[in-house]
């Protein structure tokens, strides 16, 4: 029997896991998301092109292509330290970053997926919805560590 198909998911990694290096804070991944924001490219694999349309600091419109498809509008607004909002209006389907603390004080980026996770999800159960997401959460805090080394930020 396979997973009913789901339209919006979360997903929570540590910034910092045991063995990470160099350790991020939260300013460095803060400035690291507002740079997916004006630059997804070097982000997210699937957005081929951007370009900055409007930036009001922490409004911006973009026009993104993904996969060489046709260009699509996404609206991002940010809230510092916390919330970096992506919402594409052709299809409504919205992206949340979300950088917290947990119970420990360890420092945690949450992605959550509304109106459409991309890659969709016939046929995924949690656990696979769990791995595709912390790969995209994963692969997002690694490009903010390398971007830190070279002193980009």
């Amino acid at each position: 029997m396979s997973a009913p198909a789901r339209n919006s998911f979360a997903a929570s990694r540590l910034v910092n896991p045991p063995g990470a290096a160099p350790l991020l804070t939260e300013e460095q991944v803060w400035k690291g998301l507002g740079i997916k924001a004006r630059k997804p490219e070097t982000f997210v694999p699937v957005i081929t092109s951007c370009e900055v349309l409007s930036d009001e600091g922490n409004k911006i419109v973009r026009s993104v292509s993904f996969n060489n498809g046709a260009p699509a509008i996404e609206r991002v607004e940010l809230h510092d330290y916390t919330i970096a909002y992506f919402e594409l209006e052709s299809t409504g389907m919205r992206v949340t970053n979300v950088l917290s603390y947990d119970a420990v004080g360890a420092l945690v980026l949450t992605f959550s997926f509304a109106n459409g996770i991309p890659g969709g999800t016939e046929g995924k159960s949690v656990a696979d919805l769990n791995a595709m997401a912390g790969n995209v959460i994963g692969h997002t805090i690694e490009r903010i560590r390398e971007l830190v080394v070279q002193g980009a930020i």
